[in-house]
């Protein structure tokens, strides 16, 4: 099987109502709905594989739900380190299947035996998987209950990897409940400093730059819509 054969997969699922208004990105293999909220999107990736069940080379195709909301990426990049492509084709949130309760990995066998048995399997699980995560952070309330709440609560580590997620998380603090944004800074800080300890590079990279960082998006009103007039 070969890339034809991908975006045939593709654009058969692409068909269903749900993504009646979502147009098709040849360039990843993925289904994409722009708006002016950032976007929504459904990824496939491929590769060639094996399938132990049945014992056959396949095509391994394992979908990736992705959400974009701009306000949390367009005011950073002024500050970011990585190139402007990369810090736009970003994502807020992402699930595989197994995050939506669901499965990660699907097989379509070289020989194309049981090719539209396999394809309905995949049409139905990224149907369904979509209208979760969809309607899961269709708001920033949805974002911030997902990755901050349980922060709060005690339940729920910070991340140890990357920098950009400081200021997604006090971005929706600030939008969502502002109320919690100085105990969510507190906590963010504490664990830029444990990070610092343990030298990892991308906390490194910024971290000279953060009280600049922060000063900055203390002092924006991203209620106003006007964090975005990015070149």
């Amino acid at each position: 099987m070969n890339k034809k054969d991908v975006l045939s997969i593709v654009e058969f699922i692409a068909s269903d109502t749900i993504f009646k208004d979502f147009a098709v990105r040849k360039s990843d293999n993925s289904i994409i709905l722009k708006s002016g909220m950032g976007n929504k999107r459904v990824q496939f990736w491929h590769y060639n594989s094996y399938d132990l069940k049945r014992d056959g080379l396949a095509l391994e195709i394992t979908p990736y739900y992705k959400v974009r909301f701009d306000v949390l990426h367009k005011w950073f990049e002024k500050y970011s380190k990585r190139t402007k492509k990369d810090q736009r084709d970003d994502y807020s949130v992402c699930f595989n299947g197994s995050m939506a309760g669901s499965i990660d990995e699907f097989y379509f066998l070289e020989s194309r035996k049981d090719y539209n048995h396999d394809l309905q399997i995949l049409y139905n699980e990224v149907v369904k998987n979509a209208k979760y995560v969809f309607s899961k952070f269709s708001t920033l309330v949805g974002y911030y209950e997902y990755c901050i709440i349980d922060v709060l609560n005690g339940s729920k580590e910070l991340p140890d990897e990357g920098f950009e997620w400081v200021t997604e998380y006090l971005i929706a603090t600030k939008l969502v409940a502002p109320a919690n944004y100085d105990k969510v800074k507190n906590l963010i800080l504490q664990r830029a400093e444990w990070m610092m300890e343990r030298n990892n590079p991308n906390m490194i990279l910024y971290y000279n730059d953060l009280p600049m960082i922060l000063q900055d998006l203390e002092q924006t009103d991203f209620a106003s819509g006007k964090w975005g007039e990015i070149d």
